[in-house]
């Protein structure tokens, strides 16, 4: 049986390395190991370690559903932010027959270099590189999916997007306490929180959806816990970048004004008034 090693970033979900997957898998029995350096978010304004890793390991569990899928025996791991340490930390361990490197094209400033050439050299190992155009950031996937924002034109969600957070929260952690200040608005990647008002439990909520609108357009103290129900993933966006969408779109604003009409309701207690 034939090991592949994988290594790709942005480029993950790309056609060009599913179809090149394929290919190997068709020529006999396979084995697949993705590698996903856990580089600085593509495009973004600011960002932490943690992030990365957590982005990285987005991409990693979304491309080995995706080998699955496909009838591919693979697993992967989060390697580090440099990509050949992250090859080279890898092949200490494991012995592969060919390594597969997706990278971005030449022409952008965020490709790695000679990756490709440096693997091959230094290890001795056949190495097929193909290039592909970024595929849409975590963040990016995760606010399309919210009903709320159906109508942001592309521009604005990668805006709110790059000025977005990623943060992971461990179960039982308060998210939002009541009477604290913010206006930031959160969307849940995975995972689900229940909303808490005087100790009793008033909303729960899962991926896709979003808490902390009311503050958006009350700024006073926040009305209610919110309180990770297991390991759970938010997108942690500022209310300033949010208002900015909400002047532009007026049609947001509306649907925000609805979200809040029908979250105070939630939190009183009362389907009518």
């Amino acid at each position: 049986m034939r090991r592949y090693l994988v290594v790709a970033e942005q480029t993950l979900g790309g056609e060009q390395l599913l179809a090149t997957v394929r290919d190997r898998a068709g020529k006999g029995a396979a084995d697949f190991f993705v590698l996903v350096p856990a580089s600085p978010p593509l495009g973004k304004l600011t960002w932490t370690e943690s992030e990365a890793v957590l982005i990285a390991r987005d991409r990693l569990d979304r491309a080995l559903e995706r080998l699955q899928e496909m009838g591919a025996r693979a697993e992967g791991r989060v390697g580090d932010a440099d990509p050949f340490l992250a090859v080279d930390d890898l092949l200490r361990e494991e012995k592969f027959d060919e390594v597969i490197i997706s990278t971005l094209p030449r022409h952008s400033r965020a490709r790695k270099g000679d990756l490709p050439e440096r693997v091959q050299d230094a290890f001795g190992l056949a190495v097929t590189h193909i290039t592909s155009a970024p595929e849409p950031a975590p963040a990016v996937n995760a606010l399309k999916r919210v009903p709320l924002l159906a109508t942001l034109s592309k521009h604005r969600l990668r805006a709110l997007a790059r000025a977005s957070v990623i943060t992971e929260y461990r179960d039982g952690r308060t998210i939002v306490k009541a009477g604290s200040s913010g206006s930031d608005l959160y969307v849940i990647l995975d995972g689900r929180v229940k909303v808490q008002q005087d100790g009793r439990t008033v909303a729960r909520l899962a991926a896709g959806e979003m808490f902390g609108e009311i503050s958006l357009l009350d700024p006073g103290p926040r009305t209610a816990d919110v309180v990770a129900e297991g390991p759970t993933r938010c997108l942690h966006l500022s209310g300033r970048d949010f208002q900015d969408a909400l002047e532009a779109d007026p049609r947001l604003a509306i649907s925000v004004l609805q979200a809040v009409g029908k979250r105070l309701r939630e939190l009183v207690g009362s389907p009518h008034g």
